[in-house]
């Protein structure tokens, strides 16, 4: 869905997120936290056409994901609010990422 965002979207840089990732499969989970210490790092984009996209993008998460509002920090100290999924399912303890950084983690792993 990558594409999609660059399509449709402008990048604004990299921005972490208070939560835990796991590896649920073929792809990250999110999950939110309320420790200060639980970070996700990843890419945040200004969408130009946010109808479109955004029914693009439900479509492909589907039920187990849940598209919510959270404060986002970026690199260059501002912060803001913006859109992520959350992962809705399961998640075990022993497929957290704990980096909380997915490219890194794919990277790693291939």
């Amino acid at each position: 869905m990558h594409r999609v965002l660059v399509r449709h979207g402008i990048y604004i840089g990299l921005g972490v997120f208070q939560g835990r990732l796991y590896n649920v499969g073929r792809y990250p989970g999110l999950v939110a936290s309320t420790s200060k210490s639980d970070r996700i790092v990843g890419e945040v984009y200004k969408l130009q056409r946010h109808r479109e996209t955004f029914e693009i993008l439900d479509d492909y998460e589907g039920r187990l994901f849940s598209r919510q509002q959270a404060t986002i920090l970026l690199e260059t100290g501002e912060v803001i609010t913006a859109w992520l999924y959350l992962y809705r399912g399961a998640v075990e303890e022993d497929r957290r990422i704990l980096s909380g950084d997915y490219v890194t983690y794919i990277n790693r792993s291939s």
